[in-house]
């Protein structure tokens, strides 16, 4: 582990020393200036407040690491250090893998596996349940929930809220502006082509209507994008959604049954979303792939993983053999009119849409770099 920072304290030794003590954790649980002192503050809460024995604050600010405070108590110390281990996100389906034989989380067999995977967060502490107030855990828990999601800041591969509401009100506002002049250029292009014979004429006529056309196009998603339709929940499988879009796709792309493998935990996993809108979702996703390996030189593979891992959500992954996507990409993957494609290959709005669906969903959208490829990885609430 690379250590960024360690405290070492002694135990209070009467109850002015244990206040004192008190006070200093209440005041970096209310205003931490990082994420690491988030997680510091965290773990030092537990292991003061229920006197946890050992402690581990994981905080996901990337897609590949996460900050990690280690807290732990001997006979005279507590010591709490923070620092930053190479794990996965997707590990917050299956928490135990966090303190598992390659975990980031040095803690043999936590009693209390707390996970947030909305906040992108988890907590596992040891203690003795039995010697502390039921009300005093559950206190320390609904604080370190509210102090970790503030501090839930990703720099690459996930989207950025703020960022993505202010285009959101632009394309709305330049939809709009836009659309009245592109209709008069489409109304005068077909009148015009109506009235002229001549085939040298006819042509750029035919040009101008369909790049008019083209983006008419691109005003729609736009303001589908700034302003969707709000999802109509219902009982939603995801697994039969996901047989169809991959049936479709063998005959959008040549040899594409070839390339797209299917696999599901199981043969029914069900989630409370919009059936439409979460067909949309995997759909983009799928059509991403097809388009990341179709230049491939060597074997073409997409693989496509509906599971239910977790009892609170069912993940949608999605991870193909195509070239790695550049750092100077990632940042903008889920921008509306950014394609990684060649120019006129896309209108850019495939992953954008998938943002929007899962925000309105509450769910998680990020992407992973591998080895050999990329994952898109999908965490919808299961209710």
């Amino acid at each position: 582990m690379d250590v960024s920072r360690k405290t070492s304290s002694p135990l209070p030794a009467d109850e002015g020393d244990q206040e004192d003590w008190d006070l200093e954790i209440l005041q970096a649980l209310v205003s931490p200036s990082t994420a690491e002192d988030a997680a510091l503050a965290c773990a030092a809460a537990w292991m003061n407040f229920v006197r946890a024995e050992r402690v581990a604050v994981a905080v996901f600010d990337s897609t590949t690491s996460c900050i990690v405070a280690h807290g732990q108590r001997d006979d005279s110390h507590l010591t709490i250090y923070v620092g930053r281990e190479a794990a996965s996100v997707s590990w917050l389906l299956r928490p135990e893998r966090l303190f598992g034989p390659k975990g980031p989380c040095v803690i043999e067999d936590p009693s209390q596996i707390l996970c947030w995977p909305e906040h992108l967060s988890a907590v596992l502490v040891n203690l003795d349940e039995a010697k502390v107030e039921e009300d005093r855990i559950d206190l320390v828990q609904a604080i370190s929930r509210k102090l970790l999601s503030r501090w839930t800041t990703p720099v690459t591969s996930f989207a950025n809220p703020e960022h993505m509401e202010a285009m959101a009100e632009f394309a709305a506002g330049a939809g709009h502006e836009i659309n009245n002049p592109l209709g008069s250029i489409i109304g005068q292009a077909q009148l015009l082509l109506k009235r002229e014979d001549r085939a040298e004429h006819r042509q750029p006529l035919e040009t101008i209507g369909a790049q008019a056309w083209r983006i008419r196009d691109m005003i729609g998603d736009t303001m589908l994008f700034a302003r969707p339709p709000q999802p109509e929940f219902t009982e939603c499988d995801l697994v039969q959604i996901a047989k169809k879009l991959v049936s479709d796709l063998n005959s959008a792309f040549a040899g594409c049954e070839e390339w797209i493998e299917l696999r599901a935990s199981h043969p029914q996993i069900t989630t409370f979303s919009d059936n439409a809108q979460v067909s949309t979702l995997i759909a983009h996703l799928l059509r991403n792939a097809c388009e990341a390996v179709q230049d491939n030189d060597g074997d073409k593979q997409i693989v496509i993983e509906i599971s239910r891992e977790a009892d609170f959500a069912a993940s949608i992954t999605v991870t193909d053999n195509g070239p790695k996507i550049p750092e100077k990409i990632r940042r903008h993957l889920f921008d509306p009119f950014f394609s990684g494609r060649q120019a006129g290959r896309g209108l850019g709005f495939g992953l954008c849409h998938c943002w929007q669906i899962v925000r309105m969903h509450n769910g998680i959208l990020t992407q992973e770099s591998l080895q050999e490829g990329n994952r898109f990885v999908v965490v919808l609430p299961v209710e």
